[in-house]
């Protein structure tokens, strides 16, 4: 069945749309809510009563239009996007071979100064890197083409530490423009329950709470669902997934270890403007100096492709920890003076406070029930054996730098 004659079924299909979408799952999932809902629900609260920093969208809210901080399909939270006509493909589906994203249109001066980044970048929203499951095949396609002009840094970041979005655009990858998410989805029905909220459903047997992490939700659905776990829905081998498609995890499709240094290479840039490197700060070996945002000051590798100078300055680190609850791309906009603290990212996000929500995963390493804090993606990160630290903090202690090490 054609996307858009589904999207007809859906916007008259009222109580059963969520069922009618489950039945075509893997093509048709996206973080965001059935067509009806979306369209009576009273959004004007976004900035006041939720977004960035306050909470969660209302039902419904998840798809308003362009930008920052709405839920599976952006909002307009930390905002400063417009619709485009400028990328090569403006209509269509994105193909999952990358083919449909012909590159970001980069408007971009970098300060070797700062480390800031400033300008637009435009993009379609489509992957630019082949797609595949870590269960083999092809990952899910018919994602829409939706051509925007996104304007970094984002102007109402004007005070940092801040929070990201919990849901939305936190930032997007250098190459062509995709979405970089939290680690946050917008929750799981049951297939074989309720579908009343107004969420996808995966399997039979067992849901994942809205503000859940990806690592925990999928860690719980295998581990307590009765029947098999559609992973369709969940992380391709890129990190991403859904519509419009955007990186949830480590994003190890978009970048490389730099021959010289050992530095991960630049692969994307946050809406604060500064640079987001992959996993390694020297040849094999993780940084362990980064705040709770992910970030920290060192020497990052010139880049001629973007414009880049190597110098010390602030940039981001993504992670591939492998345990949860976790946040494996951005915990928040950092401070590049001062080492963010996990009281101060905590302090950004109602859902990381007393009166937050958590909700209760069983896994197998945790199958008597293991509680998870939802919509607060503030965790310390964890130090490898081996780690690598830069110590250019002017003498800030690192957050980051438990004792012992993981090995």
């Amino acid at each position: 069945m054609r996307l858009a004659t589904v999207e007809l079924l859906l916007l008259f299909a009222g109580g059963n749309a969520q069922r009618l979408a489950n039945s075509y799952g893997q093509h048709l999932h996206v973080d965001f809510l059935d067509l009806t809902q979306r369209t009576l629900q009273d959004c004007s609260g976004q900035g006041t009563t939720w977004g960035p920093g306050i909470g969660p969208p209302p039902d419904g809210c998840e798809g308003t239009p362009s930008g920052v901080g709405g839920g599976g399909g952006g909002g307009s939270g930390v905002g400063d996007s417009v619709t485009s006509t400028a990328c090569t493909v403006t209509s269509g589906t994105c193909s999952t071979d990358g083919s449909t994203n012909a590159g970001a249109i980069r408007s971009l001066t970098y300060s070797s100064t700062t480390g800031k980044f400033t300008g637009t970048i435009t993009t379609n929203q489509c992957n630019d890197k082949v797609r595949t499951l870590p269960t083999g095949g092809s990952a899910p396609g018919n994602n829409a083409v939706s051509c925007i002009e996104q304007t970094i840094p984002a102007t109402s970041l004007t005070t940092q530490p801040a929070a990201i979005p919990t849901l939305g655009r936190a930032a997007m990858t250098i190459s062509g423009g995709v979405n970089i998410y939290s680690a946050f989805e917008a929750g799981f029905n049951d297939c074989d329950g309720d579908q009343s909220a107004n969420m996808p459903c995966a399997c039979d047997g067992a849901s994942c709470a809205a503000g859940m992490d990806v690592g925990a939700c999928e860690a719980h659905l295998h581990h307590s669902c009765t029947g098999t776990v559609n992973t369709g829905m969940f992380m391709d081998t890129c990190g991403g997934h859904a519509d419009p498609y955007h990186i949830h995890t480590d994003p190890v499709c978009n970048y490389e270890t730099d021959a010289g240094t050992g530095h991960s290479t630049l692969l994307g840039v946050s809406m604060d403007g500064y640079g987001i490197y992959g996993k390694f700060e020297t040849l094999n070996q993780r940084p362990c100096d980064l705040d709770v945002c992910h970030g920290h000051v060192g020497s990052v590798p010139a880049s001629s492709t973007y414009s880049v100078t190597t110098s010390s300055v602030y940039h981001y680190h993504v992670s591939d920890y492998d345990g949860y609850p976790f946040t494996w791309t951005l915990g928040c906009y950092g401070n590049p003076s001062t080492a963010t603290t996990l009281a101060s990212c905590e302090s950004l996000y109602d859902g990381c406070g007393a009166g937050g929500t958590t909700a209760t995963i069983h896994t197998d390493e945790n199958p008597a029930g293991l509680d998870v804090k939802l919509w607060c993606p503030c965790f310390e990160v964890p130090v490898f054996e081996g780690c690598e630290s830069n110590d250019m903090w002017d003498g800030t202690a690192q957050p980051g730098a438990n004792d012992g090490g993981i090995g």
